[in-house]
């Protein structure tokens, strides 16, 4: 009995050593592949800085035969994920992206959650990417990201959407400008308008520059007409060194000054990372003077002290050449890119210091492509409400400041579920934008005009997520399923529209369906036509009392709390459910109040009421909206 033990306990222990034995040639095998792989991506970085992606891209796939741990394996796959994206190779993206999930998920931004579902979506894995997208719609960190937020929008709306009526603009493509390449930027120089076309594979997800990049004329009669491009011994911007032709540029309006990018490489041979992706390539602003007496440009000089580590792009000069708009993701934003100004001084005869456009137009998500016309300020977004990726907005800007409470966003078809960015009027009719809805080939210039004949709906909602459009009725779904790559045909769906089905109310802080709203519910299923309807649409509100964070979660578990109930019912329609956060009630105070004056603040009246009587007056903001899409 006593040997068998003795046996026993001998074999557990050599058992316990030899698995320790294997775990350390496991682990010593793993840091020899983790040596072998980081020296293989090193070579394949300086490959991939030069330009030749390719080879690059298969160098660093070779990194991959080797055994690697976890932590280092999840990173260079995602880095990898991250580089295809670069390419526009969506298909080769998303296993990357996928491996570096099993491996290192804690390694994910929320940068690279986007990302990773815009690889999805762009390479026809519809699917996936709600499944995807699933997995993160119930964290904290999600329910406050707008660009999440409106990757959600354009998964739920892929098939297309237009405005109720005819649209306010037509757009089209420039198919004397566009090429496979990315066209990249409109700008005015001397009265004639000019484009950017960037000849690399490589493409900024954050648009802020361009490889290589060539600058032509779009009058095809110019001299600089891509169509002579080759025939005529002066250029452009010959008077700009080709290193600093790698992106969005400005001419001042008396042409004495001209603001140009540069790309600097801030990591040697390698390629870092941030949460926010590539850090490697980083920008910066130059700009020169006309010398009228030479009659040349001066040498180029930084714009103003521009930080190690951050980038400066997008410059836009204006206010009668004395001040300048860029975008830039120094520190001390509200996070990403965001908009800044900077003011001449005359005394020092330099730019002064950036100046933070503040919350009215910057976001935690990135804002580029300032520009100015007439008093509003044109720009684009992914962290404001908006369709998908880059949306185009406008907001008043008087005396050096946006006007609070003014931000417009601008209808399909200015902009789309994909990115749109750097738009630039002619006038207030017309004018340009870039967009890559055509994504077989890059980014392209659109010229869009405005409607002036026939029926047109008119008072265009601005400013509200495609959802909300949706159920009011400014635009419309189109349900016919087709190819991403092929644009949104301009015409109208036959009888499909939005309907009011009921509210149901909830009590203060609390989610949970009473007897009343139990009751109206069960009045409605019992009563209608399901045969007749296409998508529910379940949208949850809160009151104003409370944070805005808090009241937004309230809301979705009200919304989630409906739909469970329908659900519970066997409903089998499509169910688009969502959280919308806290509303204002809309009270009449001049019942409340005798001698009621509209002079007087209503804000401040309500805010003077004990907390029992604000909840009673907020009843109809607490609230779950049910609307149906008719077939």
């Amino acid at each position: 009995m006593i040997n068998n033990i003795l046996l026993r306990s001998a074999f557990l222990i050599l058992l316990f050593f030899s698995s320790l034995i294997i775990q350390s040639k496991d682990i010593k095998k793993e840091t020899e592949g983790d040596r072998r792989a980081k020296g293989i991506e090193s070579q394949a970085d300086r490959k991939f800085i030069r330009q030749d992606f390719d080879e690059a891209m298969a160098i660093y796939e070779k990194a991959f035969s080797y055994p690697l741990s976890a932590e280092y394996g999840g990173a260079l796959h995602l880095k990898v994920g991250r580089l295809y994206l670069t390419l526009l190779d969506y298909a080769a993206a998303t296993p990357h992206y996928e491996s570096a999930m099993a491996m290192a998920s804690e390694l994910f931004s929320s940068t690279d959650v986007c990302n990773y579902l815009d690889a999805l979506r762009f390479s026809g894995q519809k699917m996936k990417a709600i499944g995807v997208a699933r997995r993160y719609a119930y964290r904290d960190a999600y329910h406050s990201d707008q660009r999440y937020q409106n990757i959600l929008h354009a998964l739920n709306y892929e098939g297309g959407f237009l405005p109720i009526g005819t649209p306010e603009f037509t757009v089209k493509g420039m198919d004397n400008a566009n090429t496979p390449n990315s066209e990249f930027w409109v700008g005015v120089k001397a009265g004639e308008y000019f484009y950017a076309s960037s000849k690399s594979r490589f493409h900024d997800p954050s648009k802020k520059f361009y490889h290589r990049s060539n600058y032509f004329s779009l009058d095809e009669s110019s001299e600089y007409s891509i169509k002579n491009e080759g025939n005529t011994k002066k250029s452009l911007l010959d008077m700009i060194p080709t290193s600093l032709q790698n992106g969005p540029m400005s001419f001042s309006q008396n042409m004495t000054k001209m603001v140009v990018t540069q790309i600097h490489y801030g990591k040697g041979d390698g390629i870092g990372m941030t949460a926010q992706g590539l850090n490697t390539f980083q920008t910066r602003l130059y700009y020169s003077d006309y010398d009228q007496k030479r009659k040349g440009w001066s040498s180029f000089k930084e714009a103003f002290p521009q930080k190690e580590g951050s980038s400066y792009s997008h410059p836009f000069i204006f206010n009668n050449d004395r001040s300048l708009l860029f975008a830039s993701d120094a520190p001390g934003g509200f996070g990403g890119y965001d908009i800044y100004v900077a003011h001449w001084n005359d005394r020092t005869g330099t730019w002064g210091d950036p100046i933070n456009l503040g919350s009215q137009v910057n976001t935690e998500g990135d804002e580029i492509s300032p520009g100015l016309f007439n008093n509003e300020l044109i720009f684009s977004s992914n962290g404001h409400v908006g369709f998908g990726g880059y949306d185009v907005y406008g907001i008043t800007y008087e005396e050096g400041q946006a006007v609070a409470g003014s931000l417009v966003h601008f209808d399909y078809p200015i902009n789309t579920v994909h990115n749109d960015f750097s738009l630039l009027h002619i006038d207030e009719n017309k004018g340009y934008i870039v967009s890559d809805r055509k994504l077989a080939s890059k980014d392209d210039i659109f010229y869009f005009e405005r409607n002036t004949g026939g029926e047109r709906k008119k008072q265009m909602l601005f400013g509200m997520t495609e959802s909300k459009a949706v159920s009011n009725g400014s635009i419309n779904l189109i349900r016919e399923e087709r190819k991403i790559n092929i644009p949104l045909r301009e015409v109208l769906p036959g009888s499909q529209f939005v309907e009011n089905v009921l509210s149901l109310y909830f009590d203060f802080n609390s989610y949970k369906l009473e007897k009343e709203g139990l009751q109206a519910l069960n009045t409605w299923y019992k009563t209608a036509d399901l045969s007749k309807i296409d998508t529910l649409i379940v949208e949850g509100y809160a009151d104003e009392i409370g944070g805005q964070q808090y009241n937004l979660a309230l809301s979705e578990k009200r919304a989630l709390e409906v739909s469970s109930w329908l659900q519970d019912q066997n409903i089998t329609l499509k169910l688009m459910v969502q959280g919308k956060g806290q509303i204002p009630a809309d009270i009449d105070f001049s019942d409340l109040f005798p001698g009621y004056s509209r002079e007087l603040s209503s804000s401040s009246l309500y805010k003077s009421l004990p907390l029992v009587n604000r909840i009673q007056l907020n009843r109809e903001a607490r609230r779950v909206d049910i609307k149906a899409i008719t077939k």
